[in-house]
């Protein structure tokens, strides 16, 4: 949260910093001038974690999962060759949290005159999740009090493809460099990548409630809106930079258990090339 409220006030303050270190700089852009940008993002991708409860394998998530996975007669074999001893399932993850992920993407932009453009994004974001679910292993080896306590990983990942539209609105506009917000549209298409546990450095799959099916990789559509901010800078009379950040209200669908709505944040930086 912390890294977030830096990259907001930068990008709010930036803009005013410049224009007051730069008061010679003030040539008027033609207001009758249209230009067309093409532009590539590259940035980072804060989502909520209102749907990583999803990877758990917990069985109120899913009919599938870890619980399951030690209850299949071909898993119990190699499970009680390992533990060497009595085991249950202990305790699932505590607190289900996704990582922040890497953004990448196109700008597609018309700025029909100095004040307003309009644009169009597609981006896409690999997010991962990492946590851990903990068996409890009645060792009769063990020297300490208590049953032995181990921890294996819960793996997950998933792909989102994200489209934004909508307009651009310049608050500050100067030859070289402006500063503007934005409103816009959304659309997203969420699917499951993996999701496994691991023991004994083998890998058993989690599967999902779909449609009353086992489903491996669900996964949905969702509509939402949002609002940003961003500082664009002339590096050349061609190309532009462009540092940005934008909040996003949307739907999340990843299966019938699973579907929420709330908060995304994202921060990037943008090369763009004007025409």
């Amino acid at each position: 949260m912390c890294k977030l409220k830096l990259i907001l006030s930068f990008i709010v303050f930036l803009p005013s910093l410049l224009w007051s270190q730069n008061t010679y700089d003030d040539w008027e852009v033609d207001p009758d001038t249209s230009r067309f940008f093409i532009g590539m993002n590259l940035g980072a991708y804060f989502p909520n974690h209102n749907t990583a409860i999803l990877y758990t394998g917990r069985p109120d998530v899913t009919s599938y999962g870890i619980e399951h996975i030690f209850e299949q007669p071909f898993n119990q074999q190699e499970f009680n060759n390992y533990f060497q001893a009595p085991y249950k399932i202990a305790e699932y993850t505590f607190e289900p949290r996704y990582q922040t992920a890497t953004l990448l993407g196109m700008h597609f932009q018309y700025q029909l005159n100095q004040l307003f453009g309009f644009f169009l994004d597609f981006n896409t974001a690999q997010i991962d999740f990492e946590q851990f679910f903990t068996v409890q292993i009645e060792d009769p080896t063990n020297q300490m009090p208590g049953p032995t306590l181990e921890r294996f990983p819960v793996i997950g990942e998933e792909n989102r493809f994200m489209l934004n539209l909508g307009t651009q609105i310049h608050y500050i506009q100067k030859s070289r460099y402006s500063a503007y917000f934005e409103l816009y549209g959304h659309f997203n298409n969420i699917r499951v990548q993996t999701n496994y546990i691991v023991i004994n450095e083998i890998q058993y799959n989690i599967f999902h409630n779909n449609n009353n099916n086992p489903n491996l990789q669900p996964g949905g559509n969702g509509y939402g809106g949002g609002v940003g901010t961003g500082f664009r800078f002339e590096v050349s009379p061609r190309i532009w930079g462009d540092v940005n950040y934008h909040i996003t209200y949307a739907e999340v669908n990843l299966s019938e258990a699973v579907s929420e709505a709330g908060l995304q944040n994202s921060a990037c930086v943008r090369a763009l090339w004007c025409f």
